[in-house]
């Protein structure tokens, strides 16, 4: 969930009422027989404070897609704002962060599991550690949760000391992006936490550029953290961070005109070697380049790009269209050289890319 969802949602209700912005469904009923497997879960948002967040599935060798498909085989909707979605076992693990809560359904049914109810959150990433724990990230509680993945609650909390987002393990440990904007006036923010999983405690943080979102690993296992510049400043950055020494390696400059082009989504391909993000445009960038030469891999063109996927199977690029926050949204699916597939609709504000 992005700020600039919020500029768009209360100018686009300005002269009207909720129900009168909010899409009018007319997806048919998922079918019984139906099974949820192969494919790409499309994780919709749905707008802030409306409750119609949605869940699509396509299966790689079909052209059907089932939209609502978490409504219609539940018979009660996802919730307010579905963040993310982690794929652990046979269950599915879906952040709604504004429902404050993650709830669990069966990958390949979709019917709903349990509800881990987190009073007072807003849930952001759920990150398995092991067969019994996860941790999960939160937009303004100032904590990272402690998951019991066995009996699907909370155990514990590790206090931060802001906005934490995206995780990635290496050994025993995870790291985490602390990140922050011009409106949050928290003392955190800007930082990489380092965090021990056999203690659960934060053993150490790194200072980086404004705006630390996204964090993947490469092939030889450093770290990219892409930094999205924040709301007003503007300086965005793509920086490679060395787990041995915990301390930044390269730092690449991604210029920004404004809030539009605040850079996010990154990406690796599954050689890991390749970086993807959005800029506007979808940019390619290689791990062992010791400069940032801004390759386009898919132009945007009249389109407003939202979430990115790279499929691990064969490198295929996937990349959402929001169109207005507003509209159903699109999925685009590329090769790994930037050939348009295929494309197909989904739900409002298609966020997360996932894949089976």
């Amino acid at each position: 969930m992005k700020y600039i969802i919020y500029i768009a949602f209360f100018s686009l209700i300005a002269c009207n009422s909720v129900e009168d912005s909010m899409p009018i469904s007319t997806e048919k009923e998922v079918e019984e027989d139906v099974t949820f497997k192969e494919g790409v879960y499309v994780v919709n948002e749905g707008n802030f404070d409306w409750g119609v967040a949605t869940l699509s599935h396509k299966r790689y060798d079909s052209d059907t897609v089932n939209n609502e498909l978490y409504k219609s085989i539940n018979n009660f909707e996802l919730g307010n704002v579905a963040q993310s979605m982690t794929l652990i076992g046979d269950e599915a693990y879906i952040c709604v962060n504004n429902s404050a809560r993650i709830d669990i359904m069966e990958e390949t049914t979709g019917k709903w599991i349990d509800r881990i109810e987190i009073p007072n959150s807003s849930p952001r990433y759920l990150h398995q550690v092991d067969e019994k724990k996860a941790y999960v990230t939160d937009l303004y509680s100032d904590k990272i949760y402690v998951v019991d993945l066995k009996k699907n609650e909370v155990i514990k909390n590790i206090a931060s000391t802001g906005w934490t987002e995206k995780m990635c393990q290496l050994d025993q440990f995870v790291y985490v992006t602390e990140t922050k904007t011009v409106f949050d006036r928290r003392k955190g923010g800007q930082l990489l936490l380092k965090l021990d999983t056999n203690t659960d405690e934060i053993v150490d943080s790194l200072k980086l550029p404004i705006g630390p979102i996204d964090i993947v690993k490469d092939k030889d296992n450093m770290l990219w953290v892409l930094c999205n510049g924040g709301l007003e400043e503007l300086q965005p950055a793509l920086v490679q961070v060395d787990p041995a020494t915990f301390s930044i390696t390269k730092s690449f400059s991604l210029s920004a005109d404004d809030y539009l082009s605040m850079p996010s989504r990154l990406r690796i391909n599954k050689e890991g070697d390749q970086l993807y993000f959005i800029q506007r445009d979808v940019i390619q960038q290689d791990i062992y380049a010791d400069h940032f030469d801004r390759k386009v891999i898919v132009p945007k063109g009249k389109r407003l790009f939202y979430g990115l996927g790279v499929n691990p199977r064969n490198n295929e690029i996937y990349v959402t269209d929001a169109i207005d926050y507003v509209q159903k949204g699109w999925v685009f699916r590329y090769s790994d050289m930037g050939v348009k597939l295929d494309s197909f609709q989904v739900g409002v504000i298609p966020n997360e890319i996932v894949f089976q």
